[in-house]
């Protein structure tokens, strides 16, 4: 889970990420969401999946992320 985490935060403040690390999260993310093995809850491969990573970012940290246009 502190892969997801961290690069949830790398997206999410990019301007504090170390150069190049951007690319690298987006990437790492997307071979999460595509591995079975991580077993991830339906809720948050969702937001994985559409790319809601503030709302993944959100959810993670136990808080409830606003409804978007899917109404999830």
């Amino acid at each position: 889970m502190d892969e997801i985490i961290n690069s949830l935060t790398i997206i999410t403040k990019p301007k504090d990420a170390p150069k190049g690390s951007l690319a690298k999260a987006l990437k790492k993310l997307d071979e999460i969401v595509e591995d079975p093995s991580f077993d991830l809850h339906p809720r948050l491969k969702h937001f994985l999946q559409n790319r809601s990573y503030e709302k993944a970012l959100i959810w993670l940290d136990n808080g409830v992320p606003e409804k978007g246009t899917c109404g999830e």
